[in-house]
């Protein structure tokens, strides 16, 4: 499958120059998209806050939708850092899985989250983010196979598959009730709240 945003991409990649440039419309995008929500995110907004001309911004991006996908796929790329970090073998499956949905689901509670939200609630209805979920999704049910293999040893792939998509159910309604206010914004609600969803993960995967 291809990114819907690889065209636009294409040719920033080829000089530092144009890496660093990228990285910094990204960033820009992220905090409006955070601050202001999908309504005013307008690529002539990004642009005047990066200080280009629009052109030159659809030169990186050529839509807002292209530009959305990437900060999803830029999430998704830190989110794969942690699971790194803690998937090294060093303690038990069932350590290594709850420090997991602990860290992704603190790191959700923040601003990422809130970039994951926008881009599943565009997956609805928008062929293209269905695309880049997709393969977010994939990529993240990779990471955890290892995890559940450990855990139940001599499962079928498939099994293990629907476990790694109940797992990412279960996160992604995570997600949507830490930013709707359920549980309280109280730090020990939230906590306790995260603490059981990691409990619930472990279950799922044994």
């Amino acid at each position: 499958m291809s990114m819907p945003y690889t065209r636009d991409m294409r040719n920033s990649v080829e000089a530092p120059k144009g890496l660093r440039r990228q990285a910094e419309i990204l960033a820009v995008a992220r905090q409006l998209l955070v601050e202001e929500g999908y309504d005013r995110f307008v690529l002539r907004e990004i642009a005047a806050r990066v200080g280009m001309t629009l052109g030159n911004l659809q030169y990186y991006f050529r839509t807002r939708e292209s530009l959305i996908g990437a900060l999803a796929h830029a999430e998704s790329e830190a989110d794969r850092k942690v699971l790194e970090e803690i998937s090294d073998g060093r303690c038990s499956g069932d350590v290594r899985l709850t420090e997991l949905t602990r860290s992704l689901l603190k790191r959700w509670s923040g601003d990422g989250g809130k970039v994951y939200a926008v881009a599943l609630f565009l997956s609805l209805s928008q062929t293209p983010f269905r695309d880049v979920q997709r393969q977010i999704y994939e990529r993240f049910y990779e990471q955890l196979l290892p995890i559940l293999t450990e855990l139940t040893p001599g499962s079928r792939r498939s099994v293990l598959l629907d476990k790694a998509r109940l797992i990412t159910a279960l996160l992604d309604g995570a997600l949507v009730q830490l930013h709707n206010g359920a549980p309280s914004a109280t730090t020990k609600s939230q906590e306790h709240f995260i603490d059981r969803i990691a409990s619930q993960v472990v279950t799922i995967a044994r």
